[in-house]
């Protein structure tokens, strides 16, 4: 039984939020420009929505991301 009991980095794994996940799936062009971001950069996008509190809040936080607004 070889099981790896590593704890993870939580700076390289940083799970989305439900929310933003379900914004960006919900813009066609938000996930396409989502996707084309180095890792680093979809870290730092991720990391500036975790303060975001409504579904109002993150729609305009992908809205802004999609207009290439300061959104960090």
């Amino acid at each position: 039984m070889n099981q790896d009991f590593r704890r993870p980095n939580p700076e390289k794994e940083m799970p989305m939020p439900a929310a933003l996940s379900l914004a960006l799936t919900g813009d066609g062009t938000a996930f396409e420009r989502f996707t084309r971001l180095s890792e680093q950069e979809r870290r730092d996008f991720v990391g500036g929505a975790r303060g975001l509190t409504t579904g109002y809040e993150m729609r305009q936080y992908v809205r802004a991301f999609v207009r290439g607004e300061q959104i960090l």
